[in-house]
């Protein structure tokens, strides 16, 4: 069973590294495969979809494989799916060779929120969180999926084909090497957070890029401090401000797009930054929600804190209070499960608004 450790962001911004619990480890396939766990967030059941596609190369940028599921392959919210990639694209086939770059790509329109992301052969292993997403600027929501060691809930980010209410990614891509947790490469980033989020090679989402589309590579390959630390020269990490990558291509850089326009035709009626109106998420534990409801690319469900007292409305990105004997009005009921609007509010031009209007389903994230 490997390890495949990792990092993520805790509240104050440190990174602190994260290692699956051993419900979640992944198993090392034999030799001349990969295994590849994709594991979603838990907030809704609409935060599951179809599995995506995933393609693999090696630290010199040649394929090792693929994988290109069906659009029947589903994975269920707070779910995995765990999937051996052979290597069918080594020169000579099937050879043993180390997945240093990891590409997925929603094809579906079916959105997914990834939590985290496992990557092991016989010989290495390594893992993403959705928190580098979250801090790189990819849509994002909180999740109730306690997937890390002592029980931390990695955040999980949008992946979706086109973008509905305004998803920012259909794919995501990381280099395998710069996501182990190593104390003096976690503090480059924490200091220089550019080193993480301004790499395309090391991470980027990507707005159109679809499963056979082939990502940018280290070229030389890095080199590190001690072994795989911080990096020995930053230059050669940060992307070039004058030759920025372009990140709606759909198959390389350079393509000519004028034939790869999305239709916009089968979008749904746009609610804002809701994923899904008709349910509500109650969270008795730590979430900020006063983040989630400020944040640019936060994007999932109505969500309400009950220690921090707050309700936010996210078709609308506003923040209400909770009723209390002090506050009847413009206040969300936690009895009622509704919010609640004043004399005012029916004259204000806003009928769109979320007052009075009930839930189908609710999720309750509950302290442990």
């Amino acid at each position: 069973m490997a390890n495949a450790l990792g990092f993520i962001f805790d509240a104050a911004g440190v990174i602190i590294p994260l290692a699956l619990s051993e419900t979640s480890k992944p198993q090392a396939p034999s030799e001349a495969q990969t295994s590849i766990q994709i594991i979603l967030g838990q907030g809704s059941s609409t935060a599951g979809g179809t599995v995506p596609h995933i393609a693999l190369w090696d630290d010199d940028g040649n394929r090792i494989g693929q994988s290109h599921p069906s659009e029947k392959e589903k994975i269920d919210e707070g779910g995995h799916t765990t999937i051996i990639i052979d290597h069918s694209q080594t020169v000579p086939k099937y050879s043993q060779a180390d997945p240093y770059y990891v590409m997925v790509s929603q094809l579906s329109d079916d959105a997914i929120c990834v939590a985290a992301i496992t990557v092991a052969n016989n010989k290495i292993s390594g893992s993403f969180f959705g928190d580098t997403g979250f801090k790189c600027g990819q849509s994002w929501f909180p999740s109730d999926n306690r997937i890390g060691s002592d029980f931390w809930k990695p955040k999980c980010v949008w992946l979706d084909g086109n973008h509905d209410n305004g998803i920012n990614a259909r794919a995501l891509s990381f280099h395998l090497n710069d996501m182990q947790p190593n104390d003096e490469k976690m503090e480059q980033y924490y200091n220089n957070i550019d080193t993480l989020c301004k790499s395309t090679p090391r991470f980027s989402f990507w707005g159109n890029l679809l499963p056979d589309g082939r990502i940018p590579f280290f070229n030389p390959k890095l080199e590190y401090k001690d072994d795989n630390g911080a990096d020995v020269d930053i230059s050669k990490v940060l992307d070039n401000p004058n030759k920025p990558y372009d990140k709606s291509v759909y198959m390389y850089q350079g393509e000519k797009k004028s034939s790869r326009a999305r239709s916009t035709n089968a979008r749904r009626i746009s609610h804002g930054s809701n994923h899904d109106p008709s349910h509500l998420i109650v969270s008795d534990q730590g979430t900020d929600v006063r983040e989630v409801c400020e944040h640019p690319n936060s994007y999932g469900w109505d969500i309400v804190s009950t220690t921090q007292g707050l309700f936010c409305d996210m078709e609308h990105k506003q923040l209400y209070p909770l009723c209390n004997n002090d506050i009847i009005a413009n206040c969300f009921s936690l009895n009622a499960t509704t919010l609640i609007g004043g004399p005012q509010t029916r004259n204000e031009g806003t009928p769109n608004l979320r007052f009075d209007r009930s839930y189908n389903t609710t999720s309750y994230w509950k302290k442990l």
